[in-house]
């Protein structure tokens, strides 16, 4: 689906304090106490109002439930279960915030929300989270969230889609085209058939225009005048070959005493 962004009012996503926010004491009471996996998948989906009959909701209350799964098998309490909620929650949310490429300050977000859940520092931070626990969420999140992140972000982002359109200086614009009525269509077929075979040559070799004449016969006449001035190019290099070779051919005969006229070495007399 297409969505149109407006990054005016894009969520700014800023590390705050988030116990209670979306899971509070009651709510964890009834999760807690809740009989199977299928009655907690439900109690979920009433608390975050998730409309199960959407696949993109589905997937969104599959992650709710393991991570309230994750915090039950750390035996965390129900503060510190809230606040885990809460900040996978808030960082699903800036994942699919936005259709680029956010992964790195994303993580950074998240790191930034188990400090400030885990220093008894208020009102800036509180101790929420022990030592061990942080490493683990860490971990958990590692694991499972930042590891499916791509298709987390393919799955809840909108795409993008990019209209480009091109205007030339000085030329007119270009009429949007129009679709052939299905009559038209026929139309056009039945031409094509019935068109014979002189008008099939007529179309395929238009009537040459005194200005096409008066262009082929220019191209003729410089064409021309360069195949000759290469040709004699040609005829003068071979001729300078011809006469280096026989001078060459000379000399060799002159070495040997070959030549014509001179006197070969074993008719020398012998003194």
């Amino acid at each position: 689906y297409f969505k149109q962004i407006n990054l005016s009012t894009m969520t700014l996503f800023e590390p705050k304090i988030c116990v209670w926010n979306d899971l509070t004491s009651e709510h964890l009471d009834l999760i807690y106490s809740a009989s199977n996996n299928e009655n907690t998948l439900g109690l979920l989906a009433d608390i975050c109002k998730v409309d199960q009959s959407d696949i993109k909701q589905e997937i969104l209350l599959e992650f709710y439930f393991h991570t309230v799964q994750f915090a039950k098998s750390r035996e965390l309490n129900y503060a510190q279960t809230s606040a885990l909620f809460t900040i996978m929650k808030n960082v699903h949310d800036m994942c699919a915030s936005t259709p680029y490429n956010n992964n790195e300050a994303v993580y950074s977000y998240f790191k930034q929300m188990l400090v400030k859940h885990s220093l008894q520092r208020p009102p800036y931070s509180i101790g929420v989270f022990t030592v061990n626990q942080v490493q683990a969420i860490t971990e958990y999140a590692l694991n499972t969230y930042f590891r499916h992140f791509n298709m987390y972000k393919y799955a809840f982002t909108p795409k993008v889609r990019v209209d480009i359109s091109l205007h030339y200086e000085g030329a007119p614009p270009t009429p949007e085209p129009v679709e052939p009525t299905p009559v038209e269509v026929e139309a056009a077929d039945e031409a094509v058939l019935e068109a014979s075979p002189e008008e099939e040559v007529a179309e395929q070799e238009p009537t040459e225009t005194e200005e096409m004449r008066q262009l082929r016969e220019i191209i003729q006449t410089v064409m021309g005048s360069e195949l000759k001035t290469l040709q004699g190019k040609l005829e003068k290099m071979i001729a300078e070959q011809d006469s280096k070779l026989a001078k060459q051919v000379e000399a060799l005969e002159e070495s040997a005493g070959l030549k014509a006229g001179s006197k070969s070495p074993g008719n020398k007399k012998k003194k």
